[in-house]
């Protein structure tokens, strides 16, 4: 397996604390601004190999592309952000399509994109969020990655 899936990182988790009961909820994945660092046995969880490289995906896809600019990374990220709520229809999935793919083509773990599919778009509920599984082919790994992640509008 690539040297690079071996290392490890923090384990970061959507989260939203009720301050009432100090109980924390687990968002759903397209609610970024709510990240946290994860405990484990009083100390900072970590996630390695695919989880890693998971959370590193996620990472990059829903930061937004130049965000990083100042601290030495201005092609890291993804242009996603563009698309919060717009309408889940075929023009929009077909941006999300090539912003996905520009973004994914800079992580070196990954050998392929193997596909992009889009919920179909609802009229009805949540016409605003853009869902999509993601399949890649991960570098010295046989089984494939699969990513589902959302865009949820305004």
């Amino acid at each position: 397996m690539d040297e690079d899936l071996q290392k490890f990182d923090l384990k970061l988790t959507l989260y939203s604390r009720d301050l009432e009961s100090q109980n924390r909820q687990l968002l759903r994945i397209a609610d970024w601004n709510n990240v946290d660092l994860e405990a484990e046995n009083r100390d900072l969880a970590t996630v390695t190999e695919i989880d890693n490289l998971s959370q590193a995906i996620l990472n990059r896809l829903y930061t937004r592309k130049g965000e990083l600019a100042s601290l030495g990374h201005p092609d890291y990220g993804s242009r996603l952000y563009l698309l919060v709520g717009e309408l889940n229809n075929i023009k929009t999935q077909g941006l999300a399509n090539i912003y996905i793919r520009e973004c994914l083509h800079q992580e070196t773990r990954i050998e392929e994109i193997i596909d992009i599919v889009f919920e179909p778009p609802s009229r009805l509920k949540d016409p605003n969020t853009l869902k999509a599984k993601i399949i890649v082919k991960v570098v010295d790994l046989d089984t494939p990655l699969t990513l589902n992640i959302s865009i949820v509008g305004n």
